[in-house]
């Protein structure tokens, strides 16, 4: 038989003077004359076929949920977290731990479900990279509804999530929507919790990773902008080998594309050219299919940011992507003369 609690068992708890906090720092368990219990974070129940649930409140973010939020842009909606471990070493029957419910003297229901609810690989891919996508869906993967499964004879600390905070004042503490849990002196194995494991690679940011401006010497106003670790890494993906290297583009309000087309620049020991000089120099021909493509689009996606005209650069070095935080931007005469340079920054 499921076993539960009523209130007048819950204030019995009380009189005799149970009290403890997380890992017994000593939150109070007291519960008022109405069946409310403050400020307890510890939490723990039996269900049916003996089976039996632990739970703590307030626990850190499991790995790998912080990262996947912020690449879904959703870092700025905190998560709050309950860990619950579940003891099925007597059971005989699989058993879940899926959700966990909290009520307020006032009436209202701090929910906990699984932590994948909170995890959608499809906001990481309208605004980022295929990787941020990718890594989204193996931390979603992680806490899908099988690892919340707990089988007969094992014993498993899983973790659960809410976006509202855990409430400081309790009525009722449920898991599962079914088996009442009473205050405890013993905290959920933390240590234990389930969590996405580590990423294969890194993923990469969508940041420029340099924004340099000036004035040329025919006073037309010059961004040089140096794309993002997603956009060298795929403009690299796309392009022949001998074509591979350091992208950026260099923009203007004044100056005309086929200005810009003329245009290049030195930095750090590093030689960035118009991408169609790069071209007739690598000895490819003309580009074509999707590195043609991966081009086109780096130039009109820098022209949308920007708002003005643009036209790609290139460096044959793939260090330059980095390395650049200075540049001498100038009219491109060969490999490495400039005239008429200005400097931008």
């Amino acid at each position: 038989m499921k076993k539960s609690l009523s209130l007048a068992a819950l204030a019995l708890l009380a009189l005799t003077g149970c009290s403890a906090g997380q890992n017994g720092t000593g939150s109070s368990q007291e519960a008022s004359d109405h069946g409310t219990f403050e400020g307890v974070t510890n939490w723990e129940g039996s269900g049916d076929d003996g089976v039996a649930f632990r739970a703590t409140a307030d626990v850190a973010a499991p790995a790998g949920v912080e990262e996947a939020r912020t690449l879904m842009k959703k870092s700025e909606t905190p998560l709050h977290f309950l860990a619950v471990t579940v003891d099925n070493i007597h059971g005989t029957q699989p058993v879940s731990a899926s959700s966990a419910s909290f009520t307020t003297p006032e009436g209202e229901l701090v929910e906990y479900t699984m932590v994948g609810d909170y995890l959608n690989d499809y906001e990481a891919a309208e605004s980022e990279s295929g990787d941020a996508e990718n890594r989204v869906i193996d931390v979603h993967n992680a806490f899908s509804s099988d690892e919340y499964e707990v089988v007969a004879g094992q014993k498993k600390t899983v973790v659960l999530a809410s976006e509202n905070d855990y409430p400081h004042d309790v009525t009722r503490a449920t898991v599962n929507g079914t088996t009442s849990l009473a205050p405890s002196e013993t905290s959920a194995e933390t240590d234990k919790a389930t969590g996405a494991p580590e990423p294969s690679e890194a993923v990469g940011s969508n940041d420029k990773l340099a924004d340099l401006n000036g004035t040329t010497l025919k006073g037309n106003d010059i961004n040089f902008r140096i794309f993002s670790p997603n956009a060298q890494k795929d403009l690299n993906a796309a392009m022949p080998t001998q074509l591979k290297g350091a992208w950026g583009a260099l923009c203007s309000n004044a100056a005309t594309e086929e200005q810009l087309k003329e245009t290049g620049a030195t930095a750090n020991g590093h030689h960035w050219r118009p991408f169609q000089y790069a071209v007739s120099e690598s000895g490819v021909g003309a580009l074509s299919g999707n590195a043609d493509y991966k081009e086109y689009e780096a130039a009109s996606l820098a022209e949308m940011s920007h708002g003005g005209v643009c036209a790609v650069i290139q460096s044959a070095d793939e260090s330059a992507a980095a390395e650049t935080h200075l540049a001498t931007v100038g009219h491109y005469l060969g490999n490495s003369t400039l005239e008429s340079t200005v400097e931008v920054k």
